[in-house]
């Protein structure tokens, strides 16, 4: 190639690079000065003695065109036009040919063009279709500069026809052999050295990419997920462009997102190194779970292996925090562990890691199994008066640890070994880490049971645990953990009274009508519309009746026989001052029919708990009976039109959406029904109250009543406000 040919390519390159961009039909020269794209030199010089010396005294000149533009902007149009016929090639393929077009602006009476447009050889339907083409793309980004989250607004159809016109359009023009005769006619016409027919081949490779540009460029830059992954997608269909040069494209536009994920990398490593995987899981959970999802939407992990290598190395980071915790906690690490390994286990995309967290949370199961085993141990030992015994378990337990994890639980059971027994609930299991250990435990767990049925055997029936004779137990005490143990047996429905600290039990190998199976905690630390505050009458009966719910179908899931009771703490028992766990509930099963459970109804609340969610409505006609602020749904459901048997766990499981409040709109006396759009305006208006301060990137969804609701004087006239991520993407924790 001689050097001539290599300044025509290069400077011909430059004017494309300079072209391409959201702002490439903004800062076509030809837009800019509205000229023809057709005007001879004489002419283009003409207009600039004109317009430049008016825009220089700060006269109004009409350029034809609404564009913001100043003074230097219209010299540089001028200058590309007169300066390099290379650049100003490429500016007249991306403008209009026939005449000036909408917004060109007219040159009639500014000079004559030279004439090309009426001599050219092309068929006149190759410029019909190359200025629909411009009209369309052009038009599609003036509204996604112009406008924010189009996704989510009233206008996104209409950009969506425009993408798709632009797309069609150039597609077709592109491969007409007959545009690259228009190029040729115009490089004949404009006679001059600096262009030859090397330029061609560089415009027929270059120009598709040039013209998907914008769209990546605008898929980095936009403000929301849907955004980002709705232009993202029209990246990777635009004709003419292979589907993995844009994705390199595309994930050199997320460049930003990669460095900030490595940047948090970088900070909770530091942290777990120095011990603190406290702060090194809030890291990931702040910052990289975030800049993983800005990333699922504009480079998905499916088919981009970078994207896929930070998720994985998220999950590497978390599971390493679950299992330094569990390391130097023990079961006392079950709670975050536990939620830790979960999100690692959703994250993880290489089979090694996965297996990897696999065997570390079944470590943590056997783990937290073992200890529940050795505590239900040690319960039926000091419920049977045998405190010695259940002492004499925990030290050879604690001296076969040697200090190892766990060894602070089994140090926190002896403290608590008292004339009462100790109450302890079985737990969702959640992942592990020493498995050798945890071995050793349950092999423990298992000589120790052994042990203390030959004890029995010698020294009497051990009975069945809490409940076994007749007495009183306590189920209300102001500290949960001064409670009885679960599983006691009340006779009668009427022994129950609901806030009263003790209650008459029998054997609950005799007839009986209910049984202990819970003390619930309300507070939820994952919801930040959940605290240790009273949430008023109708939250605590909702919070109530989901977590005493939830946690029968724990131990008997698909059960339609067994029904719960529960108790709901007064507004003392909500003191921010206090201990967390003083806001519970205690729950009690009983059958359905209510009639005398026998010991094929018996809950074993020993056994391992199984996580499931509870059908609840979220628009009863009264708010106590609905799913309870601060709770999640499970899955994808339009809460518009579904308010019945939704899916309800807790926010620090996996969840589609949490429900944020149930504002009252009108007082008692409403009066008459105001409409639908003035009751869906007052709705949405007390929603974005209460979300107000949440992170950008969730979707607010609005539940609201209709007409019949003020034919019901009985009924309070509330919305249901619920949030969900806009990629509509399964999360673990509380709304940020």
């Amino acid at each position: 190639m001689v050097d001539s040919e290599r300044a025509v390519i290069d400077e011909t390159t430059a004017g494309l690079l300079e072209a391409a961009g959201p702002q490439m039909y903004r800062r076509n020269s030809f837009r800019i000065t509205g000229l023809p794209t057709s005007a001879d030199r004489r002419t283009v010089r003409q207009r600039q003695q004109r317009i430049t010396p008016a825009l220089e005294l700060g006269a109004d000149v009409d350029l034809g065109h609404s564009l913001p533009v100043r003074l230097d902007d219209v010299r540089g149009a001028f200058d590309r036009i007169l300066g390099d016929p290379r650049r100003r090639l490429v500016d007249e393929l991306f403008w209009l040919w026939d005449g000036n077009g909408a917004g060109s602006g007219a040159a009639n009476g500014n000079g004559s063009a030279d004439g090309s447009a009426s001599t050219c050889p092309c068929p006149k339907t190759l410029h019909h279709d190359h200025d629909a083409a411009v009209r369309a793309h052009s038009a599609a980004l003036d509204l996604e500069v112009e406008n924010a989250a189009l996704s989510s607004g009233q206008r996104l159809d209409e950009v969506t026809q425009l993408w798709s016109n632009a797309a069609r359009l150039w597609g077709q023009v592109l491969r007409r052999a007959v545009f690259w005769d228009h190029v040729r006619h115009r490089i004949s016409v404009l006679d001059d050295r600096q262009l030859d027919e090397s330029v061609i081949d560089t415009l027929r490779d270059a120009l598709p990419t040039v013209l998907v540009k914008p769209l990546i460029e605008l898929a980095a830059a936009a403000s929301t997920p849907a955004d980002r992954a709705r232009l993202a997608l029209r990246a990777r269909d635009w004709p003419l462009v292979p589907a993995n040069l844009v994705d390199d494209q595309l994930e050199e536009a997320a460049a930003p997102h990669y460095e900030s994920l490595r940047a948090t990398a970088k900070r909770a490593s530091s942290q777990l190194e120095g011990g603190n995987w406290d702060g090194a899981a809030a890291e990931a959970y702040d910052h990289a779970l975030p800049a993983l999802a800005r990333l699922e939407a504009l480079v998905p992990y499916a088919r981009h292996r970078r994207t896929a290598s930070a998720r994985n190395d998220v999950a590497v980071l978390l599971n390493n925090c679950a299992t330094a915790a569990a390391d130097a906690l023990g079961p006392a690490a079950n709670l975050n562990a536990s939620k830790w390994f979960r999100t690692a286990a959703e994250l993880a995309t290489d089979p090694v890691t996965q297996q990897t967290i696999r065997t570390n949370r079944d470590g943590l199961t056997e783990m937290m199994t073992t200890f529940t085993q050795i505590k239900a141990q040690v319960d039926q030992l000091v419920a049977a008066g045998h405190v010695h015994l259940a002492r004499t378990l925990l030290l050879r337990v604690k001296s076969q640890l040697a200090g190892g994890p766990g060894s602070d639980e089994i140090d926190r059971m002896l403290a608590d070994l008292r004339v009462r027994p100790g109450t302890y609930m079985p737990r969702r299991s959640g992942g592990g880490v020493r498995a050798l250990a945890w071995a050793v435990l349950l092999a423990l767990g298992i000589l120790f049971a052994a042990w203390i049925a030959g004890y029995f055997d010698g020294e009497g029936d051990p009975g069945s645990g809490a409940g076994s004779e007749r007495g009183v137990a306590v189920v209300a005490a102001p500290v949960i953990t001064d409670n009885s143990p679960v599983g006691s047996c009340i006779e009668q429905e009427s022994d129950w009274t609901l806030g009263a600290r003790e209650v008459d039990v029998v054997s609950c190998d005799d007839p009986h009508w209910g049984e202990v199976v819970a003390y619930e905690p309300l507070v939820d630390l994952a919801s930040r519309y959940l605290k240790a505050e009273y949430p008023g009458i109708d939250q605590t009966v909702a919070l109530s009746r989901f977590r005493c719910e939830r946690a029968l179908a724990e131990f008997r899931p698909d059960d339609t026989t067994m029904t719960v009771k529960y108790s709901t703490p007064g507004k003392e028992a909500w003191d921010p001052s206090g201990p967390t766990l003083d806001e519970y509930t205690t729950c009690v099963a009983h059958r359905l029919d209510n009639q005398n459970m026998t010991s094929s109804d018996r809950v074993n609340v020993n056994a391992p708990a199984f996580p499931t969610s509870v059908p609840m409505s979220t628009f009863a006609g009264n708010i106590a009976a609905n799913a309870p602020v601060g709770s999640c749904v499970e899955s994808k459901t339009d809460l518009a039109v579904t308010t019945t048997d939704l899916p309800i766990v807790p926010c620090e499981e996996p969840h589609w959406a949490e429900i944020v409040g149930y504002p009252v709109l009108y007082a008692d006396d409403a009066g008459k029904w105001p409409g639908d759009k003035a009751v869906f305006d007052r709705a949405q208006t007390a929603c974005q109250k209460l979300t107000k301060g949440l992170s950008n990137d969730l979707s607010l969804h609005v539940t609201y009543p209709a007409s019949d609701w003020w034919t019901s004087p009985d009924r309070p006239i509330y919305a249901m406000c619920a949030v969900s991520y806009l990629a509509d993407n399964t999360f673990t924790g509380g709304l940020r």
